[in-house]
């Protein structure tokens, strides 16, 4: 199955990960053979009827391959059109023949999704080389799994119809999808989001990872209460979605959170309204340790990286923003914006602990701007042309730069604690906001490449 080459800092990732564990053993050849899963295919000019989903007698709907397929199957698809919605509740491996998604089509209109993943079940699923579109709501959805792979999709042109939310009381009663993007991950861990094209989606904007709880952002009924965590969304072409931002990671639910998520290599252009987000938007909410990497992020409507806390009682903490290229992109007002941290209007809330590094601003008023914003830690690396008439307000910039912390890589080995332990204190850093800190700015920087290493999964 093609797999393509995941961007460099996921590679550094790999790499790490390898030093840190040793040298994968490898199966016999009798071992592999013994394991191979079963290849399930499925073509227009197959049928559902009389077909066994081998090459030469394919079932006619990927629905019905899905609803046959043992765990661990690999289901492949014939080019062409198939007018449906796919339900995976087991893991499985979801493949056009092709790697080419222009040749296979879901086309879900009329239904409320194009792809939906759920349950810890579905866990270690792959989607890739399809292209989803026209679905009601989300393209692709995955709820309440990890370790699922959406690779190398063309999804465009959903939420065509979208169940709205009412407008109060707060938050929404159902059946309502809040966040309706084109890909959402809800209360997923360790899943890969890579090498997707994202375009002309109208519902709510384009890729987005959130926690789930009582408050489901992205379904129509609430999961098991569970974060966001160690997702890694990288190399995706987002453009032209609108009403909604470009890739959101943000915490809807108390006790959960999104934490420790990558969002790297990404191209975020043309978006309505704006480019990559990390926020807290219900009270009491948590997004901590999130890492905002080596995107270039153009001409969306309003500031193109937006690191926020809504409401009272959020923790929006620990936000690495490094090596981005921002430029032309809106403001919250007539005075454009690059790069943008801002803690709740009426100041009970505030954005801590941010790291900026070596990013290149064009063409904004502010290069960067932080409002309710405390511990921002804005190093000399960034770089800002004439283009930007203020290059940092409300922040004091540093004279570190990332390059000189190099020797702070050496304390890699002291980041192994367990994921489980973060998302467990997640409600004591909630109550006790003042009394969180981190060690150094080192191990700041060091933790997002952490979060790297911990969403690298082997592949089967």
């Amino acid at each position: 199955m093609k797999r393509h080459t995941i961007h460099a800092a996921l590679l550094l990732g790999t790499l790490l990960l390898g030093a840190l564990i040793g040298a994968v053993s490898v199966a016999s050849p009798a071992a592999q053979a013994q394991q191979a899963p079963p290849r399930i295919y499925v073509s227009p000019s197959g049928s559902d009827a009389t077909g066994n989903g081998s090459i030469a007698n394919p079932y006619a709907t990927i629905s019905h391959a899905v609803a046959l397929a043992p765990p661990h199957a690999i289901v492949i698809v014939m080019p062409g059109v198939y007018n449906e919605m796919v339900n995976i509740t087991r893991q499985l491996t979801l493949e056009s023949l092709t790697s080419q998604p222009s040749s296979t089509v879901i086309n879900a209109i009329g239904q409320t999704y194009g792809i939906e993943v759920l349950g810890s079940g579905a866990s270690g699923t792959v989607i890739e080389g399809l292209t989803v579109e026209h679905a009601n709501n989300h393209g692709v959805f995955v709820q309440d799994a990890s370790d699922v792979t959406v690779e190398n999709n063309a999804v465009v042109s959903n939420g065509l119809h979208p169940n709205a939310c009412p407008a109060a009381p707060a938050p929404p009663s159902g059946p309502c999808i809040e966040e309706n993007k084109a890909i959402e991950l809800s209360g997923t861990s360790y899943s890969t989001v890579v090498d997707n094209t994202v375009v002309n989606n109208v519902a709510d904007g384009g890729i987005g990872v959130s926690d789930e709880g009582q408050l489901n952002p992205g379904g129509l009924e609430s999961g098991a209460p569970s974060p966001g965590l160690g997702n890694v969304i990288s190399g995706n072409t987002v453009i032209g979605n609108t009403i909604g931002c470009g890739i959101v990671v943000a915490a809807y639910n108390p006790g959960e959170g999104v934490v420790d998520n990558v969002v790297s290599n990404n191209y975020v252009v043309n978006g309505l309204p704006g480019g990559i987000v990390v926020a807290a938007d219900v009270p009491h909410t948590s997004a901590v340790n999130n890492s905002v990497i080596y995107n270039t992020v153009l001409n969306n409507l309003i500031p193109g990286i937006i690191v926020h806390s809504n409401t009272p009682g959020d923790v929006v903490q620990g936000t690495k923003i490094v090596g981005n290229t921002v430029s032309g992109n809106g403001g919250f007002g007539p005075k454009t914006t690059g790069i943008t941290l801002i803690g709740n209007i009426n100041g009970s809330t505030i954005v801590t602990d941010t790291t900026i590094s070596g990013n290149v601003v064009h063409n904004e008023f502010f290069g960067i701007l932080a409002s309710n914003a405390t511990d921002t830690s804005v190093l000399s690396d960034n770089s800002f042309d004439a283009s930007v008439t203020v290059p940092v307000q409300g922040a004091a910039p540093s004279q570190l730069s990332l390059a000189a912390l190099g020797g702070e890589m050496s304390t890699i080995s002291q980041l192994q604690s367990s994921s489980a332990s973060t998302v467990s204190s997640l409600n004591a850093q909630v109550s006790t906001l003042s009394a969180v800190s981190y060690a150094a700015l080192g191990v700041a920087i060091v933790l997002g490449l952490a979060a790297i290493i911990l969403s690298v999964r082997k592949r089967g």
